[in-house]
């Protein structure tokens, strides 16, 4: 499957230049948790960008950790994420989840047959749309890459953002990283069950992003009526979790 002509385009351009716009672009339309990365975890250790897609989150991360370990089981942007990050960032060609091994990840495709790579998941959990085109990925849990001080850990997956996490509890339970997961975007039934089990199982207090503000997560969930925040007041697609 071949990368769109925009971001064929995009690979010609100073990295600089393209991630600037990325993320100014994204920090508006449902990712405002980017402009505020230095107030959400101490600088240094290393920041885990999982779900990577372009790479703007380890971009961003990058300016801030030591280290930065971003994971893309697609392998076109796995290629574009490592080209313009150029160094930035570790970029593994691997899915993560709670076990390892080898899985099919599906890339939905539009009606008009445009691969819809960002909404690209191991669960088939964009089911209104009719066709898609599948890899074949290798999966790893995080804890198996044995990364140390640990302080930040972004998960867009489009649906398996629980397994993620149980494949990095060690991690977790050592490192008490700031977690930030995308629960908000129609992929998840239940978010707020979701978020109260993560909370429960992880020992983490959950929040929302709004005009630079943390608000507790679980009464804005409950508000929301649907399991997204397309269509509201609310910025984010996100919800943050701070370690007790």
């Amino acid at each position: 499957m071949a990368l769109p002509f925009r971001e064929k385009l995009s690979m010609l351009l100073p990295p600089s230049l393209f991630y600037r716009r990325r993320i100014a672009e994204e920090t508006r339309l449902g990712e405002p948790e980017l402009a505020m990365l230095p107030e959400l975890f101490e600088r240094g250790g290393t920041a885990v960008d999982v779900g990577a897609n372009q790479g703007f989150y380890a971009f961003a991360l990058s300016r801030l950790a030591d280290r930065v370990v971003a994971f893309e089981p697609n392998p076109d942007y796995a290629r574009f994420a490592r080209w313009m990050l150029r160094g930035r960032a570790e970029v593994h060609e691997v899915a993560l989840s709670d076990t390892a091994g080898r899985a099919t990840f599906h890339v939905p495709l539009s009606d008009d047959g445009t691969a819809l790579h960002f909404a690209g998941n191991l669960k088939q959990s964009h089911t209104q749309f009719q066709n898609e085109q599948t890899y074949q990925v290798e999966v790893r849990t995080l804890d198996s890459f044995k990364l140390t001080d640990v302080r930040f850990i972004k998960i867009d997956v489009e649906g398996s953002e629980r397994e993620v996490l149980d494949g990095a509890r060690a991690t977790i339970a050592r490192d008490r990283p700031v977690l930030l997961l995308e629960l908000l975007s129609g992929t998840h039934a239940d978010p707020g069950a979701e978020t109260e089990k993560i909370c429960e199982s992880f020992g983490y207090d959950p929040y929302i992003v709004l005009r630079r503000h943390r608000l507790a997560a679980m009464p804005i969930i409950a508000s929301l009526g649907k399991n997204t925040t397309w269509g509201t007041e609310y910025e984010t697609r996100n919800v943050l979790f701070l370690p007790r």
